[in-house]
């Protein structure tokens, strides 16, 4: 789903040389609200030049300049705009986003605990610096800040797990129990509150009662890996190996990567001799983490068993790299290089084990040692404050996802948003995807490439690329060029049509509907290509203002928005109609014309309108996919289910997690 990106109150600007650096940075925000972040730069340096002293160009370049992650540029630009207005709290807010991201959480802490002090019930800032008081470690702080929002918001169990989550990190078992009690009583269905006190009592050694509430979680279908894995060291401790065995089985299962199942299973297999099928396990964990060092250790004795000696000799000085006081990594050795014959080398490694020991035996007795921990993981269950929300695409979470997601393996496990497929686009570029997916046939378009006037050829796609520096260059200069030709001949349709695209690819939507509406007024050759061009921007242009719109204060204020919308999906709708008028068997706008009676819930024609595109073009992917949500969303889940499956025949992997979900 598109962001949303919060604007600020800006204070009054002068009338005077207003409306270029006004349509600039409008101009500029569409580009940013559609990720052409180097697009939107360019644009904000403009106003700058000529209005340094403003301070909203300022700040909209520092979020583009965070999304391409130039994190000092972004806090010099966001210095810049708290010198020119100190009191816009989304500014320090922003600059608190960075200094995060940046590990300077001092910092963090000083700028969120500023935006709220002008802004005191933004509940976004307080959940963000939830974040930042537990890097500080003041979890009593961040209790506080989750009383707030409870009282703010009403109980909610999400919040009651957090606070609950905080206590236990005061080590505050405690007060922890108490409050898991009391949601358990509240929240009886629901698995997370369960496997939350269960956690609580395996660190306080209630097994009985751990081993109870794991059940329990999991009998309500918990999706948590931590219960099983959890119940899973439970049974270990009461030799019940077999149960062991399947909650380990299962926590691999649900993620097949997952270091302390896989860890907690090689032991488990060790004990009972499974000795291959535990170093396979360790070697799926050393193969991902090759520091974690308790498989290499265990690996080490486990390869000493079943004489795999050079692999044995080689993981005991990776443990004595990390760890060159433990002693059993010597002897182990040691036992190795002699089965080897190198007698000197086993002797230097025993005669060091046994100063290491005499030495230790000096040493204070609570001195802490230097070694591996070989116990069983205990699953700590992560943060359950799942709607921690901020302005930016980047995850709030520690662990970044990967920057590419490969098509390989068990797709179907990689969760995905149930959003259709984006409309299609006149475009001379495509954005890359894993599965190269066929480019949707148009006759017009066709008759547009083979005539050769336009920069490049054409293309109808629904997942656009930003523009780099130079194709940004290369438009502006073509715009530039196509309006010296206009001046000379300012009734050719094909002139303003091709101007119009350049406009739209630079993010100017305002230019490019009224060149578009020119090519239509003096007819161009290919007016149905300017009719969906046209309808295309002024989605964008709607899409950027519902999704910028700024909290009405009243209900009549609301209802004239809602009028305004409406007038603009009116036009949209239109322009799509005349396009099929003139081309009944464009497949792309009764696909584009169908997803805009989604946006407004008049689904029984949506379906019907997918239908179209299909029966046109019957390896159209994006069409069943879209077709497929709308069915299952109106409970139609059989023939859901059928759409998905050809749409993830047809390319769309993303189908096979979601027909996953269906059933």
């Amino acid at each position: 789903m598109k962001k949303k990106l919060l604007l600020l109150l800006l204070f009054p600007l002068t009338v005077c040389a207003q409306l270029n650096t006004d349509r600039l940075l409008s101009i500029g925000r569409n580009a940013l609200y559609f990720e052409d972040y180097v697009l939107s730069i360019q644009y904000f340096n403009q106003v700058i030049k000529v209005k340094p002293y403003l301070s909203e160009p300022y700040f909209y370049r520092a979020i583009a300049k965070i999304e391409l992650e130039d994190y000092q540029g972004a806090i010099e630009d966001l210095d810049e705009v708290i010198a020119r207005n100190p009191f816009i709290p989304m500014s320090y807010y922003a600059r608190s986003f960075v200094e995060k991201r940046l590990d300077l959480f001092d910092a963090a802490e000083k700028d969120i605990s500023q935006a709220l002090k002008l802004s005191p019930e933004n509940t976004i800032f307080v959940i963000n610096r939830l974040e930042i008081l537990e890097k500080q470690e003041r979890y009593a702080d961040a209790v506080a800040d989750i009383n707030f929002l409870i009282r703010k918001n009403g109980e909610d169990v999400n919040l009651e797990m957090e606070k609950g989550r905080f206590l236990l990190l005061m080590k505050d078992t405690i007060g922890t129990l108490k409050l898991f009690h009391t949601l358990v009583k509240k929240e009886p269905k629901n698995s997370d509150v369960w496997g939350a006190r269960a956690l609580v009592r395996l660190i306080t050694q209630d097994n009985v009662g751990a081993l109870s509430d794991y059940d329990k979680a999991i009998s309500l279908r918990s999706t948590n890996i931590g219960n099983y894995i959890n119940r899973g060291i439970l049974h270990y401790e009461k030799k019940d190996y077999r149960n062991a065995l399947a909650d380990y089985n299962k926590a691999v299962e649900m993620d097949p990567h997952n270091e302390q199942a896989l860890f907690n299973r090689a032991l488990l297999r060790s004990e009972v001799g499974d000795w291959n099928n535990a170093i396979e396990d360790l070697d799926k964990i050393l193969d991902k983490n090759p520091t974690y060092y308790e498989a290499v250790y265990q690996r080490a004795i486990l390869n000493s068993e079943v004489g795999n000696i050079e692999t044995a000799i080689s993981d005991f000085t990776t443990i004595l790299k990390r760890y060159p006081n433990f002693v059993p990594a010597y002897y182990g050795r040691a036992q190795q290089l002699e089965k080897k014959g190198k007698k000197k080398q086993a002797f230097n490694d025993m005669e060091t084990a046994y100063q290491i020991t005499e030495r230790e035996k000096n040493k204070p007795k609570n001195t802490p040692k230097d070694e591996p921990d070989m116990q069983m993981k205990v699953t700590q269950n992560e943060s359950v404050l799942k709607d921690r929300s901020n302005i930016f695409t980047a995850s709030i979470n520690t662990s970044e996802p990967p920057k590419t997601v490969s098509i390989r393996g068990s797709v179907q496990d990689r969760d995905v948003a149930a959003i259709n497929e984006h409309n299609f686009t006149l475009s001379y570029y495509q954005k890359e995807t894993d599965v190269k997916r066929p480019i949707r046939y148009n006759r017009t378009v066709a008759k547009l490439n083979a005539s050769h006037s336009m920069s490049s050829t054409l293309k109808l796609v629904n997942q656009e690329t930003s523009l780099n520096q130079t194709l940004i260059t290369f438009h502006f200069n073509t715009i530039n060029q196509l309006s010296k030709e206009i001046a000379a001949n300012p009734q050719n349709a094909d002139l303003y049509f091709e101007r119009g695209l350049n406009y739209s690819l630079v993010q100017d939507f305002i230019n490019a509907i009224e060149d578009f509406s020119k090519a239509i007024l003096f007819q161009s050759n290919y007016t149905v290509l300017a009719y969906f061009c046209r309808a295309n921007v002024r989605y964008k242009e709607l899409e950027f203002k519902i999704n910028n719109q700024q909290t009405s204060s009243s209900s009549s204020e609301n209802t004239e928005q809602e009028k305004a919308y409406s007038y603009d999906f009116e036009m949209i709708m239109r322009d799509y109609d005349k396009v099929l008028d003139l081309d009944p068997t464009f497949s792309c706008a009764w696909f584009n014309r169908a997803n805009m009676l989604c946006v407004q819930k008049d689904f029984q024609v949506a379906l019907s309108n997918y239908t179209k595109a299909i029966d046109i073009d019957n390896d159209f992917a994006e069409a069943y996919f879209n077709r497929g949500l709308t069915y299952l969303y109106l409970g139609e889940i059989n023939k859901g289910i059928a759409d998905l499956s050809r749409a993830g025949e047809l390319g769309i992997y993303q189908a096979y997690n979601l027909l996953k979900r269906s059933k």
